[in-house]
C-alpha cells in the first residue's frame, strides 16, 4: 500500500458511482447487517429508493421499526420493501433464528453486506461466547452469517448475472495502520477458545484492526472458495467517516481531531454501493479491496503475501469453521 493510496483514502476525489448509476432494482433482495443507522442506514435508503426487497439487522424490534418508518416516510413512492431481522452479533446464538428467518421467507439473496462493527469498545469487553468483542462482533459473528447464508447465495448465483451475486465484507484501512504485522491476525492471540474465554492483553485498536484484517482475508478467502460457483467476495474502505461507530471513545482529543478528516457517512455508502452493483467489479477480479468513494485499492503488503505465500485465508476460514460448527 502506497503512501498516494495512504493519502487518497483520507481525501478522496469525487464519487464515480452513485445511485443515479443503479438499475430498477424490483424483484431483487438484499440483506445489510446494521441498517439501522449510519452507513447501512443510507445504502438501505438507497436500495429501497429503487424497489429493492431489503432486510436489514437490528438489536431490538424497536430499533427495526424505528429504522423502517423512518425510510417509508423519506420514500413513499417506492415500490420496495422492508424487513428487520433482530439479532446481535456479539451473541452467536442469536443469528440462528434470525437468519432462519431470513431463509423460510425467501429463496433468492443477490448481496449481502456484512456492514456492522464495532470499534473502540473499552478493554475486556467480550461477546456472549467469550471473544473479544472487535473480533467476536466484525468476525465471529458475520463469519456465521456466512455458512448459513452461502446456500441461497450460491441458490441465487445460478440464475443471477455472473458476478452479480456478492458478499461484501466492510473492513477499513484499521487493516493497514492497526493491525499486528506479519499478517494482520496474530495467531496465538486467536487460540483463545471461546469455552476459556479472551486471555489477549492488547489494546482496543490493536484488536479493531486486527478484526479489520480478518474482514479483508474472509473476502479472499470466500472469492477463492466460491468464485468458480459465480460468488464475488470483496472487502473494503467505506472511509474515514461521521458514524456512531465511534460511540465507544472517551478521547475528547481524539474526537476534536477526527472532525478534521471525517467526512459525511452518505459518502461511505457510495464505496458500499460500488462494492455491491459496479460493473468494474466481478469474477475477475474477485477477492478486490475497494477504497473510497469506490475505487480498487490494494491492501498492505504483508497482509497479501500471507494470503498467497502461507495461505493465511484458509488457515483463519479453518478455524472459524472449527469453533463455530455448532451454529452452522
Amino acid at each position: 500500500m502506497s503512501l498516494r493510496q495512504t493519502l487518497s483514502e483520507f481525501y478522496p476525489p469525487k464519487p464515480t458511482f452513485t445511485e443515479q448509476d443503479l438499475e430498477d432494482l424490483a424483484g431483487k433482495t438484499y440483506l445489510i447487517t446494521g441498517g439501522t443507522s449510519g452507513i447501512g442506514f443510507i445504502l438501505t435508503k438507497i436500495l429501497y429508493s429503487k424497489n429493492a426487497k431489503v432486510y436489514i439487522t437490528s438489536r431490538s424490534a424497536a430499533s427495526g421499526e424505528k429504522a423502517i418508518s423512518e425510510i417509508k416516510e423519506s420514500n413513499k413512492s417506492s415500490r420496495g420493501e422492508l424487513r428487520y431481522l433482530v439479532m446481535d452479533l456479539g451473541d452467536l446464538q442469536t443469528i440462528v433464528p434470525a437468519v432462519k428467518s431470513f431463509l423460510a421467507q425467501e429463496t433468492l439473496l443477490h448481496t449481502v453486506w456484512f456492514n456492522a462493527g464495532v470499534m473502540k469498545a473499552p478493554s475486556g469487553s467480550m461477546t456472549k461466547q467469550g471473544y473479544e468483542l472487535h473480533w467476536g462482533t466484525n468476525v465471529v459473528g458475520h463469519f456465521v452469517m456466512n455458512k448459513l447464508l452461502m446456500p441461497i447465495l450460491l441458490a441465487t448465483a445460478q440464475v443471477a448475472p455472473k458476478g452479480s451475486v456478492r458478499v461484501v465484507w466492510v473492513s477499513s484501512d484499521g487493516h493497514n495502520f492497526l493491525s499486528p504485522k506479519g499478517d494482520g491476525i496474530d495467531w496465538q492471540d486467536i487460540a483463545t477458545l471461546k469455552s476459556t474465554g479472551w486471555k489477549g492483553e492488547k489494546g482496543p485498536m490493536t484488536y479493531y484492526g486486527q478484526s479489520k484484517a480478518g474482514n479483508v482475508l474472509l473476502a479472499m478467502e470466500l472469492a477463492k472458495r466460491y468464485g468458480n460457483q459465480d460468488i464475488v467476495g470483496v472487502a473494503l474502505n467505506p472511509g474515514h467517516l461521521k458514524t456512531n461507530l465511534q460511540r465507544h471513545s472517551t478521547s475528547s482529543m481524539s474526537n476534536k481531531f477526527g472532525g478534521l478528516v471525517l467526512h459525511d457517512p452518505s459518502l461511505g455508502a457510495l464505496t458500499e454501493l460500488y462494492a455491491g452493483f459496479s460493473k468494474t467489479i466481478g469474477l475477475d477480479n474477485n477477492g478486490a479491496y475497494i477504497i473510497p468513494w469506490g475505487r480498487l485499492g490494494k491492501i498492505r503488503q504483508d497482509i497479501e503475501a500471507g494470503f498467497h505465500d502461507r495461505g493465511t485465508g484458509k488457515r483463519l476460514w479453518d478455524i472459524l469453521e472449527k469453533e463455530t460448527e455448532q451454529y452452522t
